[in-house]
């Protein structure tokens, strides 16, 4: 079943040696810590002037899709996919 969230979050990320390389390994959602397990896509769009990195991120247990926005330096969670 999928979720959708739409809300901003906070995120843990590295910023690899290229400014195209982006990692999240942790994000924090309503008060939770969510650890990345892993990273099981990912695309980049452009939004005007801002580019938008999307991963599609697993913690073990869910699927998430999140993103960061290049213009405004924020981290959105848009949804949860669960077994249930």
């Amino acid at each position: 079943m999928i979720t959708e969230i739409n809300e901003t979050i906070k995120v843990g990320a590295i910023f690899g040696d290229s400014k195209k390389k982006l990692k999240p390994v942790w994000f924090i959602w309503s008060g939770q810590k969510y650890l990345v397990q892993e990273i099981t896509y990912v695309w980049t769009e452009r939004l005007g002037k801002a580019v938008i990195h999307n991963f599609a991120v697993t913690d073990g247990v869910n699927l998430f899709s999140i993103s960061y926005n290049t213009d405004t330096l924020v981290w959105i969670l848009h949804s949860i996919e669960t077994d249930s």
